[in-house]
C-alpha cells in the first residue's frame, strides 16, 4: 500500500512538472516570436509618420538699393536692357547677354557693336544713345540698367521698367563689384576682378623691368590735334592703366590736375619720352598725322621715336571698359613692351 502511495506521489510530481515545462516553453515561443517582428495585434509599435516639408518658392522679387534710391527688380531678369554701351562688358562678364543697348557707331564698330565683343553680342537689339525713350519701351525691359547719360532722366526711366543706376568710375572695379551684389552675382563678379588682379600683377612686374622709371607718354591723335594724356591721379583710363596701377612714370610735360591737355607739334619736338602710346582716333587726316610724326626728321629725336619704343592702340581699355578688354589689355601691354 506504502508502495503504491510512493509510486502516485512520484506520477502526480512529474505530471506538475511536465505542466510547468510545457508553460514555460510556451512563453519563450511567444518571446521569440515578438522579438522577430511577429507579435499579436494591438502589441506592435506604431511606425513614426513621415512629414514631406514643402520647399518654400524662389523669390521673384529682390529689393535692392541704388545711387537711385531702393528699387524692386526682378530676381531674374531676363530682358535687360542697357543705356550705356560700357555696360555691355560688364553684364558679359557676369555671364548676362542684355535684350538691348546703345549703338556703338564709332569708325571700328562691327554692325553698331563695340568690335572686342561684336561676336558675342550677335542678335543683341540697338538703338542710338540719347533720351528718345521709344526704342527702349520697344525692346519691353523687365530691367533697365542707366548710364551717367541718363542720370537726368531716371524718374521716366523707372516709368518703363525697374531702373538700377551705376555712376563711371574710372577704376571700374568698383562698378564690377557694385553691379555684382544689385543683380546677385557677388561670386562671379569678385572672380571677375580677382582674374583681372592676377594679369595686372604678372603685367606690373614685366613692365617694372622691361620699363622701370624709364619717362612714359599716353598721346591721343583725334580732329588732326595731339592730346597729352595728364599722370596718375587725372582720372582717364589711360593715366589709371599706366600709372595708378602699374606704377609707370609719366614725361614730365604730363598734366597733374586734369586728364589730358591739348599739345602742340612743337612741344612734340621736345617730347622727352622714351616709350610712347599713340590713341589714334577717327578718319584718315589723323592717321596720316601720326605718320608724319613717326616719319618726319622733325621729330626724329624724341627717344620713344629713336628707339622704335612707339605702341599704337585702341579705344578699348585705353579710353574706357570692363573686366574682359582691361583683363585683355594687361596682356596686350606686356606684347607690346619687349624687355
Amino acid at each position: 500500500m506504502k508502495r503504491m502511495q510512493k509510486w502516485g506521489l512520484l506520477l502526480a510530481m512529474s505530471a506538475l512538472i511536465m505542466i510547468l515545462l510545457a508553460a514555460c516553453g510556451g512563453e519563450n515561443k511567444a518571446t521569440n516570436e515578438g522579438g522577430e517582428g511577429s507579435s499579436a495585434p494591438g502589441s506592435a509599435s506604431p511606425s513614426p509618420e513621415v512629414i514631406e516639408e514643402t520647399p518654400e518658392p524662389s523669390p521673384t522679387v529682390r529689393t535692392v538699393t541704388t545711387l537711385a534710391g531702393t528699387v524692386d527688380i526682378p530676381a531674374n531678369p531676363e530682358r535687360i536692357v542697357l543705356t550705356y554701351d560700357d555696360d555691355v562688358d560688364h553684364f558679359l562678364a557676369l555671364g548676362l547677354k542684355p535684350v538691348a543697348a546703345p549703338l556703338y557707331d564709332r569708325d571700328d564698330n562691327i554692325n553698331g557693336y563695340l568690335p572686342y565683343l561684336a561676336d558675342q553680342l550677335e542678335g543683341m537689339g540697338t538703338f542710338p544713345l540719347s533720351t528718345d525713350f521709344e526704342p527702349i519701351v520697344a525692346a519691353e525691359p523687365d530691367l533697365l540698367v542707366a548710364g551717367y547719360h541718363h542720370r537726368e532722366v531716371l524718374t521716366e526711366l523707372q516709368k518703363i521698367a525697374p531702373t538700377v543706376y551705376f555712376e563711371w568710375d574710372v577704376d571700374w572695379r568698383k562698378t564690377h563689384l557694385e553691379m555684382g551684389r544689385l543683380l546677385n552675382l557677388e561670386e562671379k563678379a569678385k572672380s571677375n576682378v580677382d582674374a583681372f588682379n592676377a594679369e595686372m600683377e604678372i603685367t606690373k612686374t614685366y613692365v617694372a623691368d622691361a620699363i622701370g622709371d624709364e619717362p612714359v607718354a599716353f598721346i591721343k591723335v583725334r580732329q588732326n590735334q595731339l592730346e597729352l594724356y595728364g599722370g596718375p591721379g587725372t582720372g582717364s583710363s589711360a593715366s589709371f592703366i599706366l600709372y595708378d596701377l602699374l606704377g609707370l612714370t609719366p614725361v614730365k610735360d604730363a598734366a597733374t590736375d586734369t586728364w589730358g591737355a591739348q599739345f602742340s607739334l612743337e612741344s612734340f619736338t621736345g617730347l622727352e619720352a622714351e616709350h610712347l602710346f599713340l590713341l589714334v582716333q577717327g578718319n584718315d587726316e589723323n592717321a596720316a598725322l601720326v605718320d608724319d610724326l613717326l616719319s618726319n626728321e622733325l621729330y626724329k629725336n624724341v627717344p620713344a621715336i629713336q628707339k622704335g619704343q612707339v605702341y599704337k592702340v585702341n579705344s578699348y581699355p585705353w579710353e574706357r571698359g570692363g573686366p574682359i578688354v582691361f583683363t585683355e589689355g594687361m596682356k596686350q601691354i606686356r606684347e607690346m613692351i619687349k624687355p
